[in-house]
């Protein structure tokens, strides 16, 4: 059978390079585009799987003591789903009645901070000004405080309804369930895009990355249930004596931010002096110095004590390189880099100590790598 002859190729070698280069930009922004055309629903996916990135660890356990893949993920699924949804239904209805309370006491006639005002601007107008307060002036401010209420209860209701009614929350567990099995699949297939000859170190330092960041995010989420739990109680027995409100709210708060080196104490401290001072029925000064004080020695008990133990080890930093790291971060990235601060850091180390182990590793062990050389140098010279 005669061989077809093959037509020459209208394209040199060159040119069909810059094409696929070519081909190659239009994909890359093809997708930029498709992502921002779907924006609004990447943020649910990424939370699913950032939630199941955190409980593969949990799977991979029960994998070893004898379940399959997907009755590992059954079993740490319901057990987050249960624990997720009873504490849901025990913290979030009472927060939200204190949150309404606390945006009612910005708006007339009988809001709290509104009278207060009221009183701020009465006795400027007959102590220090005595009479001279212009009427408009007046009327600012009210009307500055009742915008203000306005819009914060526009905000809060339209939170509410959109948590309530949210679809991507229905979705969410699903997310998860089925993010929970295509995690080492995943991870496997990417690790296929690296070139050969990188892909087994590259391998072994994204995993240690990996559980690095994986430890520092379970500790601390675990310290931030610890810290906002014993000062919900502090709190609590606050306003069992001075009968102080926003208990839960400034006690939930203190937990979440604590993930926030340093600012979230500052914060919170902050916070809850102000609700002390603002609603305590009767000591105000005096609930309000105790309030501080005491969130000040829990904040600092935890983090000298506790936070060590549980976080500190897994990434080692220094003190001052947290500062650094969270004051960067809050510069670049506002208040999610000062969140991402720390593990970004963490992970950034432990890339540096294994690309370069003389130049990066601890002090201890090379302290301990130079008495070995010294013990080998000093058995040498006695064999002699």
């Amino acid at each position: 059978m005669e061989k077809i002859p093959t037509l020459p190729s209208p394209w040199t070698p060159e040119q069909v390079q810059w094409l696929r280069r070519i081909v190659f930009v239009l994909f890359v922004l093809l997708v930029i585009f498709f992502l921002w055309q779907i924006r609004s629903i990447i943020p649910i996916f990424l939370i699913g799987f950032f939630i199941a990135y955190l409980l593969d660890p949990l799977v991979d356990r029960l994998e070893e003591h004898g379940f399959s893949r997907t009755g590992g993920t059954i079993v740490v699924f319901s057990v987050f789903f249960l624990v997720a949804l009873g504490l849901a239904l025990m913290i979030v209805p009472p927060l939200i009645e204190q949150l309404i309370s606390f945006v009612s006491a910005f708006l007339p006639p009988k809001g709290r901070y509104y009278l207060l005002s009221l009183q701020v601007i009465d006795f400027v107008e007959t102590k220090v000004l005595k009479g001279e307060v212009p009427a408009f002036l007046e009327q600012a401010i009210q009307r500055v405080l009742e915008q203000l209420g306005n819009f914060l209860m526009a905000k809060l209701q339209g939170a509410i309804s959109t948590l309530t009614g949210l679809f991507s929350l229905i979705v969410l567990p699903f997310i998860v369930f089925f993010a929970l099995q295509v995690v080492d699949p995943l991870r496997e297939r990417i690790s296929w895009w690296v070139p050969a000859e990188y892909r087994e170190p590259l391998s072994e330092l994204t995993k240690e990355v990996g559980l690095l960041v994986g430890r520092y995010v379970r500790g601390y989420i675990v310290l931030c249930f610890a810290v906002g739990f014993v000062e919900t109680v502090f709190l609590a027995l606050c306003r069992w004596i001075f009968g102080m409100d926003y208990v839960l709210a400034v006690g939930i708060f203190g937990g979440a931010t604590y993930a926030i080196p340093y600012f979230g104490a500052l914060l919170t401290t902050l916070i809850g002096g102000l609700a002390a001072y603002t609603t305590a029925q009767h000591s105000q000064i005096l609930c309000t110095i105790i309030v501080m004080v005491g969130l000040t020695l829990i904040n600092q008990g935890f983090d000298w004590l506790i936070m060590p133990r549980v976080v500190g080890r897994q990434v080692g930093l220094h003190p001052l390189t947290v500062l650094f790291a969270v004051m960067a971060g809050g510069t670049m990235m506002g208040i999610w880099g000062m969140l991402l601060a720390v593990p970004i850091a963490g992970a950034v180390k432990l890339t540096l100590q294994t690309l370069f182990p003389n130049h990066f590793a601890p002090v201890t062990e090379k302290a301990n790598a130079v008495k070995m050389t010294e013990g080998n140098r000093q058995e040498r010279g006695e064999g002699q």
